[in-house]
């Protein structure tokens, strides 16, 4: 068994963007540090993260080196290939696929829409019994309600989230587990058997059952292909030999090909595929895909309500198999769906079981829930919690799920449980923000003002309005931050505000300018191009302000002139260090007195 899950987070591609969160339609994701990183024992592996991770930081694991070992370590190993093959590799044929294949080292390709044909026909039977009996009313009790158990993301999806629905699943095993059994029984237990296919589930799958030695992606596949330089699309026309054994069917899936299984990829294809058993009975059946659509489609769904009894195929992936996250994703579904149905064209309407019945495998069996546990909170905890991110009335709670909760109590629980950070709620981290900036912009002993492009005030500190004067003072004391004032009332420079916030302009503007009988040193700097502008100001006829002014300047003086020295030395001699030294002790003057 591979302990490693066969999800995770990359956590150097992580951006934190919590989209994952956001996406996965059972939140198994928590965030450690900032980075996000799957919950195994709340994950059913639907690979919602892998498709909808903007940065690629969600990966599959690669269980190539595994497939080559076992290629290694055993003598005869069969692929079983997932019929979504037929949407995955278009202008190929089943037959020059499993040539390529073999050129890996594999004895022999074997369909796992075969043990869709097992399942099927079981499933036909097991309806038939059901509906055999509701007609003669034997059953007034019994169960009406049947779901598939093809999909093992809904499987674990349905007994972890669930489970009072766990009863309904049918009792059978998975096309993959199924037709795993039936090569072992058929070319017997030594054999390795390695599923190829667009599933991550199927890796638990193979983790969990040991008729399964390994499961890969069809993008894994791709990928081994790429490094044996093995290229499918080449091999119809690579030579006499390899056409003459396809014409001879010397190259055709082991032992036979599969029936009507190979629909099980697209949404209906299993009802389809089970109705071709089913002989004549009356029961409803339906096709749902997407967990957040399964999810709905059993809220207040009571078995008793239903008057006959009702099948429903439920699959993980939006448009079934076909989309997995282990397949090609530049593919349109319609032309996934429409290949699919063309390869199922030419395929038998049912499997003759009669002439392996010595061979078939054991049906049953789904897959065992993983132990987990999930907490319950008081109301307490939660509103503690919820207090903790400046949630302290009901109107706080903006349920804006940028945090990638659905509601701002589900965040609380997650935090509760580990699973979030503060930090990962938005308007708790603008408010502190907000916070920050206010405190500094008030402490800072200079004159700050921020305005917009129409020059309206956003926020000033009071140093601003006492450099103003006395009736911008009282203006401040009445609205502290004087917030709509109009800055070119208030100021004879506003000008530069406009000029810092074009977008052909610098980023920030130096001035000197004269405000009645002041002088202000002006910094206007863009916040944000076009709209915000920020200035601060200083009176400079302020003695303390004269005097690191005159500092600042002979600073400057001391650069330029150095670099001047630089250049033109042999010129200057003995005036240039005299220069320095006058400067210097100008500055050292000045700054003794500023710090008396």
């Amino acid at each position: 068994m591979n302990y490693i899950y066969p999800i995770y987070t990359e956590q150097t591609e992580c951006q934190d963007c919590y989209k994952c969160i956001r996406q996965c339609p059972v939140k198994a994701i928590s965030v450690e540090n900032g980075h996000a990183k799957i919950i195994p024992e709340m994950c059913v592996m639907c690979g919602t993260c892998v498709k909808k991770c903007p940065s690629n930081a969600k990966h599959i694991r690669n269980d190539l080196g595994m497939a080559k070992q076992i290629l290694r370590e055993k003598n005869k190993v069969f692929v079983s290939l997932a019929p979504s093959f037929a949407s995955e590799f278009p202008n190929v044929s089943a037959s020059y696929l499993i040539q390529a294949l073999k050129k890996l080292g594999f004895t022999g390709v074997s369909e796992t829409a075969l043990g869709a044909d097992f399942v099927s026909a079981q499933i036909a039977q097991d309806m038939e019994k059901s509906c055999k009996a509701e007609s003669e009313n034997k059953t007034k009790n019994g169960q009406k309600l049947f779901l598939s158990s093809a999909c093992p993301a809904v499987v674990e999806f349905i007994k972890l989230y669930r489970p009072e629905f766990s009863k309904y699943i049918t009792d059978r095993a998975s096309p993959l587990l199924a037709h795993s059994r039936f090569l072992r029984n058929y070319y017997g237990d030594d054999i390795g058997i390695v599923f190829i296919g667009p599933c991550i589930a199927k890796k638990r799958e193979a983790d969990t059952w040991k008729t399964i030695d390994c499961s890969l992606t069809f993008n894994d596949l791709k990928r081994w292909f790429e490094e044996e330089h093995i290229k499918i699309g080449n091999l119809e026309t690579e030579n006499s030999a390899a056409q003459s054994n396809v014409q001879n069917n010397d190259i055709d899936f082991l032992p036979f090909k599969a029936a009507k299984g190979v629909l099980y990829p697209v949404e209906g294809g299993m009802i389809s595929a089970c109705k071709k058993y089913i002989k004549k009975i009356n029961f409803n059946s339906m096709t749902i895909s997407g967990i957040p659509q399964i999810e709905d489609a059993l809220v207040n769904l009571h078995e008793e309500d239903l008057e006959e009894p009702l099948f429903m195929e439920l699959l993980a992936c939006p448009g079934g198999c076909i989309n997995g996250p282990g397949s090609e994703k530049t593919f349109s579904t319609a032309i996934k769906r429409v290949r699919v149905l063309e390869y199922a064209k030419d395929v038998n309407e049912i499997q003759d079981f009669s002439k392996i019945i010595d061979k078939q495998p054991e049906i049953t069996g789904t897959l065992p829930k993983l132990n987990s546990s999930f907490s319950i909170h008081t109301e307490s905890e939660i509103q503690q919690a919820l207090k903790s991110v400046g949630k302290i009335s009901k109107s706080d709670e903006l349920n804006c799920a940028s945090c990638g909760y659905d509601t701002c109590r589900h965040f609380a629980e997650a935090m509760l449980e580990h699973r979030a950070e503060k930090t990962m709620c938005v308007s708790y981290m603008r408010k502190l923000a907000q916070k920050k900036a206010n405190i500094l912009i008030k402490a800072i002993p200079s004159g700050v003002v921020i305005a917009d492009k129409n020059l309206s005030v956003i926020e000033c500190n009071e140093n601003f309005a006492k450099l103003l004067g006395d009736d911008v003072q009282s203006m401040y004391d009445a609205l502290p931050g004087l917030e709509g004032a109009q800055l070119d009332k208030l100021i004879g420079f506003s000008k530069y505000f406009l000029e810092v916030m074009d977008a052909n302009s610098p980023d920030i503007i130096e001035r000197e300018v004269q405000n009645g009988k002041k002088i202000f040193h002006v910094l206007i700097f863009s916040i944000e191009k076009e709209d915000i502008a920020g200035a601060v100001i200083e009176d400079i006829t302020v003695p303390q302000v004269q005097k690191r002014q005159i500092v600042n300047q002979a600073k400057k003086v001391i650069n330029k002139h150095l670099s001047t020295v630089q250049k033109i030395a042999f010129l200057l001699g003995e005036n240039a260090a005299e220069s320095e030294a006058i400067l210097n002790s100008i500055i050292e003057s000045f700054s003794e007195d500023s710090e008396k």
